[in-house]
């Protein structure tokens, strides 16, 4: 498994590399290589993590639709996605070309440290949550229940709630206005896909609607 998700997140840094730098019309281009090193050495440190602590989930999440079927709604959330980010990357590449950075250092920087933060929250919430695959699936094989410790204490999707800091820090990183606007789009779709998840755990995986009561906010506390 950890073999398997090298060459994931190998292949996921090439198409990176790709969407940015050929639009950019260069590779010149620091704060992409920033980008691209801080993805590959917090993927590998995550999975080098989870192959010592929780083969099973790192098994999960480098399966496809996480080893799991997708549901139909899951499938166009997927599609959106898979057509959406290779075009979200390709525009900041392209306003790279025409622009220079729309902030200087210290707001890339900020952003950098918002995708950190991402990876950070991610492997807080896959130590916590063995049941985390990408998959909407209520795992009865695995005997799956209710997580409400840790980062679930403060909200039900922590893992969403940190893929926003992601949306937004990596165009920050890139000093790119257009990313922003994509970022607050993709935001949008993981919040209705928070939506749709609750949904299927609600009626299939009990005691949920009573973590929903205890738990009030989903992916920003206070909030919403």
């Amino acid at each position: 498994m950890f073999g398997r998700a090298i060459a994931q997140t190998a292949v996921i840094a090439v198409l990176f590399g790709l969407m940015l730098f050929f639009p950019a019309g260069r590779l010149d281009w620091p704060q992409a290589w920033v980008f691209i090193v801080l993805f590959v050495v917090t993927s590998v440190a995550m999975a080098y993590g989870l192959a010592r602590t929780d083969p099973a989930l790192l098994k999960e999440r480098t399966s496809v639709s996480g080893g799991r079927g997708l549901r139909g709604w899951d499938r166009v959330f997927f599609t959106v996605l898979l057509l959406g980010v290779p075009a979200w990357f390709i525009a900041m590449g392209w306003e790279a070309r025409l622009n220079p950075p729309a902030w200087g250092w210290p707001v890339q920087a900020v952003g950098g440290a918002m995708a950190l933060t991402c990876m950070a929250i991610a492997w807080r919430t896959f130590r916590e949550n063995s049941f985390a695959a990408p998959a909407v699936q209520v795992q009865t094989d695995r005997q799956q229940h209710v997580i409400d410790t840790g980062p679930y204490a403060v909200v039900r999707h922590p893992l969403y709630a940190g893929a926003t800091l992601w949306m937004l820090g990596t165009p920050m990183l890139l000093g790119s206005r257009i990313g922003l606007v994509g970022g607050a789009a993709m935001i949008l779709l993981v919040a209705l896909r928070s939506i749709g998840e609750e949904r299927v755990l609600s009626k299939e995986l009990a005691g949920y609607d009573d973590y929903r009561h205890k738990v009030r906010f989903r992916l920003l506390p206070g909030v919403w």
